[in-house]
């Protein structure tokens, strides 16, 4: 959506109060979402990439001002609760930084799948129990330990999160259950 000088102002000036975390350049994005169901509620979506991380907030308010606001209170929240996984993570990606320097960021593609039951002649009838699936090719991912992969998902809002394991050098999973429990997955080694 169109927005006003004053709003982008207030957005900017609200950005400037979560650089004080970062001491790299910091790249933010903020969505202005009107929601159809209620005319008084305005969100806000924030995305901000910085010191190679990248954090997520939505917040409502009756106002976008307002939901500005909350939205960066969110990151705020997220920043100070890892604040010193942010620090370790520096610690570790200068240890590491050799082995980073030739590798890109996440390369995705995606294809969506066809319903296997269409194909053998079933005409849709099985449709509304099928899941829309889609494919997601991966090209290159950085090595992380498995605590930063945990912070990245946590970050980013995600049920899970691919990596490559720092330490072995083979692609991991972190992923979280019901009750708030973390999985870790890593493939065993095969017996000679």
């Amino acid at each position: 959506m169109e927005t006003s000088e004053a709003l982008r102002l207030h957005a900017e000036t609200r950005m400037k109060d979560l650089k004080t975390y970062f001491d790299q350049v910091m790249d933010v994005s903020v969505k202005f979402v009107a929601d159809a169901h209620h005319k008084n509620v305005h969100v806000a979506d924030i995305t901000v990439h910085a010191s190679g991380l990248m954090l997520r907030a939505e917040a409502s308010g009756g106002d976008w001002y307002g939901a500005v606001d909350a939205a960066v209170a969110k990151l705020q929240k997220q920043l100070k609760k890892y604040k010193g996984k942010l620090e370790h993570r520096r610690s570790v990606q200068q240890t590491h930084k050799e082995k980073m320097r030739d590798l890109g960021p996440l390369a995705f593609e995606e294809n969506t799948m066809r319903d296997s039951a269409d194909e053998e002649g079933f005409n849709g009838q099985f449709s509304e129990f099928a899941p829309d699936i889609a494919k997601k090719e991966v090209s290159r991912i950085a090595p992380m330990t498995v605590d930063e992969a945990v912070m990245q998902m946590d970050l980013l809002h995600k049920p899970a999160f691919l990596f490559m394991n720092v330490e072995t050098r083979e692609l991991n999973m972190v992923y979280r259950e019901e009750g708030n429990h973390i999985r870790w997955v890593a493939p065993k080694a095969m017996a000679a």
